[in-house]
């Protein structure tokens, strides 16, 4: 059954969000397929986890996992709009969010290498007993971010209009929305109407992807 589900924003902060699960997560399962929960290779050879967290100019990367068709379907739709443009690591993944790799499959994490930037997609393809374990630490990860940027009105607006969105086990957390200074004279309502409209486009042809994908599967 498909099964699409809306979640809305939690009301609590969690300021030390990641302590339990990197312990704990869902059982002491390990990752069993694909790349290890590792959703990048550097085009330089090998896989190497350490490059993914500063990305230099003129470096490339790309995904390796199937979430590659995922993130190339939402850049299909955005375009130049799509500004995330360097991958967290696991182990980052869950330094930032408390998502350890017992709880996944299959991850990508990608956000805009700047100080300023605040513009991300997060994809996980969670294990089945772990969806709702997945929902609620990217949920505590977004209330966060609120607060660390509340008196950034630009930032602010783009996390407050950020959508987390389960599709199947996938649960997706869509932060976008790129060049919106020109709208903020006119307010924080219009940024953030802008940015909604940005990450709806995206969610909607990740919901298509993800469950065509599924359909296949199926056959």
């Amino acid at each position: 059954m498909v099964r699409v589900k809306r979640v809305g924003r939690v009301m609590a902060c969690i300021v030390f969000m990641a302590m339990s699960v990197m312990l704990t997560g869902c059982g002491n399962r390990h990752t069993d397929g694909g790349y290890s929960g590792r959703a990048y290779v550097n085009e330089g050879g090998g896989i190497d986890g350490d490059a993914v967290n500063t990305l230099q100019a003129g470096s490339e990367y790309r995904i390796v996992t199937p979430m590659i068709e995922l993130k190339e379907a939402v850049v299909d739709i955005l375009g130049e709009n799509y500004w995330p443009d360097a991958l967290l690591s696991d182990e980052e993944l869950a330094e930032r969010t408390g998502i350890s790799g017992n709880m996944y499959k299959n991850f990508m994490a990608e956000y805009q290498h700047s100080e300023a930037g605040i513009d991300m997609m997060i994809l996980v393809e969670a294990r089945e007993d772990c969806v709702g374990d997945v929902e609620r630490y990217l949920n505590e990860y977004r209330e966060l971010l609120l607060n660390i940027y509340d008196n950034q009105p630009l930032n602010k607006a783009k996390i407050f209009a950020s959508r987390i969105e389960t599709i199947q086990n996938y649960v997706c957390y869509v932060q976008l929305g790129a060049d919106i200074t020109k709208l903020e004279e006119n307010g924080e309502e219009e940024m953030i109407a802008y940015c909604q409209q940005e990450n709806e486009r995206a969610v909607d042809i990740l919901e298509k992807k993800i469950l065509s994908r599924e359909q296949e599967y199926e056959r």
